[in-house]
């Protein structure tokens, strides 16, 4: 661990989307591509799958409505309505055939999260092929940003850092690279069931998005370590935010033991993942 650590914190690691932007039942990106595609039914019936990370009453409601798609009988199931799934229901038991307007129940928020999950999921699989294929080389027609916030190609023999390389997330106003990666875009989004015309363009679609660039690697900020011994499991390694709040002061551990922790100090930009990062040093695999 103190290896890929110390490798993760001068080199980097692969800047994905974390596992929490696809929702706790993993499957906000497939609601996405549905509203996307403008099939609302597939979107709704994916919110109303059963799954592990729901609640028990939740789970318990949404099992009824697949077993007898009758929305007002599964809402009494549920404690409290105005979740997700309840905000779906209580629509569909205004009207049990108006899928989109179930949607539309949603937050927008919540709507464009789907869509963007849908854009990540993508962006993950894309660069996951360009890690495989090509390591950590930086290739002839990659992208970087430049000072102005737009982005260019690198030419021929152009010399660039790969954590200076960005790769765009699927839309309807993005440059792909004019290399090997622009193919992959294609065949993930065939493998997945989608396609660009999926993110559209203003006034063609209800949701459409326009796309963005993000790095494909990143260097964490103030990176630090310090590998702690210690004894008893629950022992208190750290102070919290609460002790702060309340003004208690911790001087730190014992320092003592047959146990050991590593214990790391960092600061990531907004969007960036911690759980990326940490999956890193542990060399957590990523689906």
């Amino acid at each position: 661990a103190v290896v890929s650590t110390q490798s993760t914190g001068d080199k980097g690691f692969i800047n994905y989307f974390g596992l929490q932007r696809f929702g706790n039942c993993g499957n906000t990106h497939t609601v996405g591509k549905a509203i996307l595609q403008q099939d609302y039914a597939s979107a709704v019936r994916t919110i109303l799958t059963p799954s592990t990370g729901q609640k028990p009453d939740v789970k318990a409601a949404v099992e009824q409505y697949n077993a007898t798609e009758d929305p007002a009988e599964a809402l009494k199931l549920m404690k409290y309505k105005n979740c997700i799934e309840g905000l779906v229901l209580s629509s569909l038991a205004r009207d049990s055939r108006n899928f989109k307007q179930a949607i539309k129940t949603l937050h927008y928020k919540q709507q464009t999260l789907y869509t963007h999950a849908f854009q990540s999921y993508v962006w993950n699989r894309v660069v996951s092929r360009r890690v495989q294929q090509f390591g950590s080389a930086v290739l002839p027609g990659d992208l970087v940003m430049t000072s102005e916030g737009t982005v260019r190609e690198l030419r021929e023999g152009e010399v660039a850092g790969v954590e200076e390389v960005v790769m765009p997330l699927p839309g309807y106003d993005i440059v792909l690279p004019s290399n090997d990666c622009k193919q992959f875009y294609s065949e993930v989004l065939a493998e997945v069931g989608g396609s660009f015309e999926d993110f559209c363009g203003p006034g063609g679609k209800e949701f459409n998005t326009s796309g963005a660039y993000r790095n494909i690697i990143f260097k964490p900020l103030s990176f630090d370590t310090k590998v702690v011994r210690y004894t008893d499991a629950n022992e208190k390694l750290t102070s919290t935010d609460l002790d702060k709040i309340m003004g208690r002061e911790f001087d730190g551990p014992a320092n003592v033991g047959d146990r050991l922790a590593l214990q790391l100090r960092f600061s990531l930009p907004k969007s960036c993942y911690a759980t990326m990062l940490l999956r890193e040093i542990s060399r957590g695999a990523i689906e």
